[in-house]
């Protein structure tokens, strides 16, 4: 849509002398209003989101020298993955990234290279449906899957946290892998339970062998259509504010 003709139409000098300055503030608010639709729309594509996600559009204000301005989801994060890397398969479709937990377990062999995990129905969920970090870090640490070795499970610490478990009266909490289906447990992560009738297990993780996602977040789709929509509406605003700026410090 080409408001007030701006495309066709001839500029006064006033105005070519304005365009820079116009293109660039025409920009910066379309900008904004993009990335309040892709938050928006974010809420509604995803079952509910943790705020990183909602929150990953990011844009770079254009300038008179830069008349253009990028937005972009985030691609960094001060913990865990940056929504630039694990949203990209919901924005192409393909296969989902392999987690960090999941890179871990496969450098230590608790989990085969081509799998990946996906929650058990004995996993701690948070509000947002994923597995609790603390969860994870137990997981982690008892396999001996940390990086950092301090972090990880020795033989001593294992039997303090038992010895305190068992004085508490906690039944679970004690972690194991498996690679291949035993019985009918399938490859995933399972805790041990110890009730007074015996031992059961639970699942928190199933390996499968493929995580794929279709295209759901159109991104790139609802920035073109707004910036279609939109940004002649901002410019010819913005076009006319810079004039009627540039003629009042004249008249002044």
């Amino acid at each position: 849509m080409d408001a007030d003709n701006l495309l066709v139409r001839q500029f006064t000098a006033v105005e070519r002398n304005q365009l820079p300055f116009a293109a660039a503030q025409a920009a910066n608010a379309t900008a904004v209003e993009i990335r309040s639709i892709w938050a928006r729309t974010a809420s509604r594509v995803f079952d509910r989101p943790v705020p990183i996600t909602v929150k990953a559009a990011q844009y770079e204000r254009a300038t008179k020298q830069k008349p253009y301005a990028v937005i972009k989801l985030r691609d960094e994060a001060s913990n865990g993955t940056p929504p630039a890397r694990y949203l990209l398969p919901q924005v192409e479709g393909g296969t989902r990234r392999k987690k960090g937990m999941e890179r871990l377990l496969q450098a230590k062999g608790a989990m085969s290279a081509g799998s990946f995990a996906v929650a058990g129905k004995g996993a701690d969920l948070d509000g947002y449906g994923n597995v609790r970090a603390k969860q994870v870090n137990q997981i982690l640490s008892q396999l001996g899957a940390r990086n950092d070795a301090l972090q990880n499970e020795t033989e001593a610490s294992r039997q303090r946290r038992q010895a305190r478990a068992a004085k508490k009266g906690v039944r679970g909490g004690n972690f194991f892998a498996i690679r291949a289906k035993r019985g009918r447990l399938l490859p995933g992560i399972y805790e041990r339970l110890v009730t007074g009738f015996g031992s059961a297990v639970r699942s928190i993780f199933v390996f499968v062998p493929n995580v794929r996602y279709r295209p759901r977040y159109d991104i790139f789709g609802l920035a073109q259509r707004t910036w279609q929509k939109l940004m002649p509406f901002h410019f010819a605003r913005e076009l006319k504010k810079a004039v009627q700026s540039s003629r009042f410090r004249r008249g002044a």
